[in-house]
């Protein structure tokens, strides 16, 4: 116990930038969020929140998969028939989304160098996100147009990250080092996904192969990603590439990195001018999978609902039709 309250009392005074780099993330899944924060101290500003699953699109060949964060698998989403109208088989509400008292979140900022996001599933946690923002100045500020926007006469306080630091740091050298140590990571060039190409990390097969493809999308650094990893994406124009590196020895300690490595151009080969930390990932697969598979009935209910609702306005229409056919004659 005092091992643990001397280290929660070391982390309160070191720069957040040392603890970004050197807290040890891994040892935190299965741990509750609470947990995390304390370790964190003073280093890390923390706000917890509930999650929602996104159940957007759903038509008659929705599915559901054992991914906690997108489990709703909608085959043709987003299709507009002839004539620009929704297809009627298909349902859509950009609002709509599933929610599970099971589920929480966790967001922190580390000073102006990093944001952490993470979720637990009954108060344990099986995914933590660490995105070095490697902002100019971060700040919280009092912002009346957004209270006004959100109902309210008063002002909330939101948090402003201003300007990219681009500078190497020595975080970013220490990390590369240990990577480099390891001789297990793997490149990926400007604009590719990258996503058939893991060989580098000795890609993972049998039960959670599938899994770990999918969590990859989230660690690729490629400058139009689906997801914003980072803020210090390279502007246009800059030759960079991505090395990732991945740690799929043990499942339930699941983790990845990905570092820009900005070029400079060479007359036969390009030259690295400076590594930047991107992101870091770490997932306790196995239990992800379990809260994904204990909350997929509810998940189920909500989207059998929805299909119920198809079913029964496909079959008004075809009445409808039949009986405008019908009057003008043309349905004998």
């Amino acid at each position: 116990m005092r091992s643990a309250i001397a280290a929660v009392a070391l982390l309160a005074f070191m720069p957040t930038v040392v603890v970004a780099q050197a807290f040890d993330w891994s040892a935190q899944l299965g741990k509750a969020p609470s947990v995390l924060q304390a370790a964190l101290g003073q280093a890390g500003r923390c706000a917890s929140g509930g999650f929602a699953v996104p159940v957007r699109w759903v038509n008659r060949d929705t599915s559901l998969s054992d991914s906690l964060l997108d489990p709703v698998d909608t085959p043709g989403a987003g299709i507009i028939s002839i004539g620009g109208k929704l297809d009627p088989t298909s349902d859509y509400d950009e609002e709509r989304a599933f929610s599970s008292s099971k589920l929480t979140s966790i967001r922190c900022t580390l000073g102006r160098e990093a944001t952490v996001e993470a979720y637990a599933y009954e108060d344990r946690l099986v995914r933590i996100k660490l995105s070095f923002d490697r902002c100019d100045s971060r700040e919280l500020r009092e912002d009346k147009l957004f209270g006004n926007i959100m109902g309210s006469n008063k002002p909330f306080t939101v948090e402003r990250c201003d300007g990219v630091d681009l500078k190497e740091k020595d975080f970013d050298t220490a990390l590369y080092l240990s990577i480099k140590a390891r001789n297990k990571y793997g490149y990926d060039m400007e604009g590719s996904p990258g996503m058939l190409d893991l060989q580098w990390s000795g890609e993972m097969y049998g039960e959670y192969g599938i899994a770990e493809r999918r969590v990859m999308w989230e660690v690729l650094c490629y400058r139009h990603a689906r997801i914003d990893l980072s803020r210090m994406i390279p502007p246009d124009g800059t030759t960079y590439r991505c090395l990732i590196d991945v740690e799929n020895t043990d499942p339930s300690r699941w983790s990845a990195t990905a570092m820009y490595e900005i070029l400079r151009p060479g007359t036969i080969f390009d030259s690295v001018a400076t590594r930047l930390t991107a992101m870091r990932l770490f997932v306790d697969m196995p239990a992800e999978r379990a809260a994904a598979l204990a909350i997929r009935p509810e998940l189920q209910t909500m989207v059998d609902g929805i299909k119920s609702k198809i079913v029964a306005r496909v079959k008004d229409g075809d009445e409808k039709e039949s009986a405008v056919s019908n009057i003008l004659g043309t349905g004998n």
